[in-house]
C-alpha cells in the first residue's frame, strides 16, 4: 500500500507559519523557527488551527506532529483546537482518505512522515 503526503514541504520550518484562529478575549502569533512552527496562544480556551493555504486537491484530513512526538489529528473539517501556551509543530501530513488515520494508528505507524510518497 502507498500512502502519499499531499503537503509538499512537510517540513513546518520550511513553510510559512500559520496562525489559528483566536475568538474574542484570546491572542494567537506563530514564527518559523529551526524547530519549526512556534505558535503562542494567550487566554482561556482554545484556538483553531486550519490547513494551510492553499489546501491540496482531496485533502481529507491533516495530521501535525509536534515537537514533542505526539500529534494533533484534524477533526471532521480538518482544524485542530490549539490550547493556551506555546505548541511548536514540526511536520505536517494531509491525507485525501480520512480512514488513513485511523489505519496508521491501529497498525502502530507513524501519522507523519516526510517522503511525498512513502510505502507501508
Amino acid at each position: 500500500m502507498r500512502i502519499r503526503n499531499l503537503y509538499d514541504p512537510p517540513t513546518m520550518d520550511d513553510r510559512a507559519p500559520v496562525t489559528p484562529w483566536a475568538p474574542s478575549g484570546m491572542t494567537a502569533s506563530s514564527k518559523t523557527t529551526d524547530e519549526g512552527c512556534e505558535i503562542t496562544v494567550t487566554g482561556k480556551g482554545l484556538c483553531w488551527l486550519y490547513p494551510p493555504e492553499p489546501c491540496p486537491d482531496g485533502l481529507a484530513n491533516v495530521v501535525w506532529q509536534k515537537k514533542d512526538g505526539s500529534y494533533l489529528v484534524g477533526i471532521e473539517n480538518t482544524t485542530v483546537p490549539i490550547p493556551e501556551g506555546v505548541t511548536v509543530l514540526t511536520r505536517l501530513c494531509g491525507f485525501n482518505d480520512r480512514s488513513l488515520v485511523t489505519l496508521l494508528q491501529n497498525a502502530g505507524l507513524p501519522l507523519v512522515f516526510a517522503a511525498t510518497d512513502h510505502p507501508y
